[in-house]
């Protein structure tokens, strides 16, 4: 099953109970670099077959993934520690299992 942006952020942001504490909440600048790692892992993973549809599509796509993500990541007050753990991630399963 293939978790949209939307779903992946819900997810984190519900196993966090401490979300709350401004402390602990991503700031704006870290909700975009979650944004820029998932176009990052989301560029590098596609297929051979995939990047034939060219990088512009794939680009349009990988874009649309980010608005949403960074949208979400401030809408939801989303733990810093749950961003932490994505950026750390090296691959799109990683990335959203963090």
């Amino acid at each position: 099953m293939t978790m949209t942006p939307s779903r992946l952020l819900a997810t984190i942001v519900s196993c966090c109970v401490f979300a709350s504490s401004s402390a602990c909440t991503a700031s704006a600048d870290d909700c975009a670099s979650l944004g820029d790692k998932y176009v990052e892992l989301f560029m590098s993973s596609q297929s051979e077959d995939a990047m034939k549809l060219g990088v512009e599509v794939l680009g349009n796509a990988a874009e649309a993934g980010r608005e949403e993500i960074i949208a979400y990541c401030k809408a939801h007050s989303t733990p810093k520690a749950s961003v932490k753990r994505c950026l750390a991630a090296t691959s799109m399963d990683e990335f959203h299992k963090c």
